[in-house]
């Protein structure tokens, strides 16, 4: 079977590292193979943003983004595509979107900051998950130092502003992630579930352990 790519996208604190945890699980459960990646992502351009977000190395904005885009193709070539070429779910904790959302809460024009992402793949599915700022802060708070992005309110909400622009503009699915895990991940599944449609008699058998 094809692969396919979905993006789980939301403010920081909204639970997008659990939520790919469990839908891994789940989906693992049922006969997929899953890859679960992150953005910025461990290479050598995203350590350089993690230096820059822990205020290590100050860098314009627009080079922020730069970087961000050029990191995002180093993923899409070393880890998404090669995983989606074996037929496997790779679930991205933050993609394009998460460019869009924050870059332009900075005072970035969107239009630009699509353009440098342009060749990033497109996603199969993005999924949002919204919560309020406060929400979130306090989560983040319980554990962990939080980084520049994450420790600025103002930032969150503009971020969230965009995000659910772009929900409306884009046709992404927003879930509600103010309720209980159990709740939100019920709600995952179902949307992520209709979108990989009929599963191929490989993915019908016996479950694959977590090691597979």
């Amino acid at each position: 079977m094809a692969g396919k790519l979905l993006s789980i996208e939301g403010i920081d604190g909204c639970g997008k590292s659990t939520h790919a945890r469990l839908l891994s699980q789940w989906l693992r459960s049922k006969g997929y193979e899953t890859v679960v990646t992150d953005e910025p992502t461990g290479g050598p351009i995203g350590r350089i943003i993690k230096q820059a977000l822990r205020g290590k190395l100050k860098l314009p904005v627009a080079a922020e983004a730069l970087l961000f885009a050029a990191d995002r193709m180093q993923h899409v070539a070393e880890v998404i595509k090669p995983a989606l070429d074996a037929g496997k779910v790779v679930i991205t904790e933050r993609y394009t979107y998460s460019s869009l959302a924050y870059q332009s809460a900075r005072g970035l024009p969107m239009p630009w900051v699509e353009a440098i992402n342009r060749g990033a793949m497109k996603p199969d599915l993005t999924i949002i998950i919204d919560v309020p700022v406060e929400v979130a802060l306090t989560r983040m708070r319980r554990s962990r130092k939080l980084d520049k992005f994450e420790s600025d309110p103002e930032l969150q909400r503009r971020v969230r502003a965009n995000y659910l622009r772009l929900a409306r503009q884009k046709g992404l699915r927003v879930v509600n992630g103010s309720r209980a895990i159990e709740e939100v991940q019920a709600e995952i599944r179902r949307i992520v579930d209709a979108a990989l449609g009929p599963r191929p008699p490989t993915c019908l058998s016996a479950p694959r352990t977590a090691g597979s």
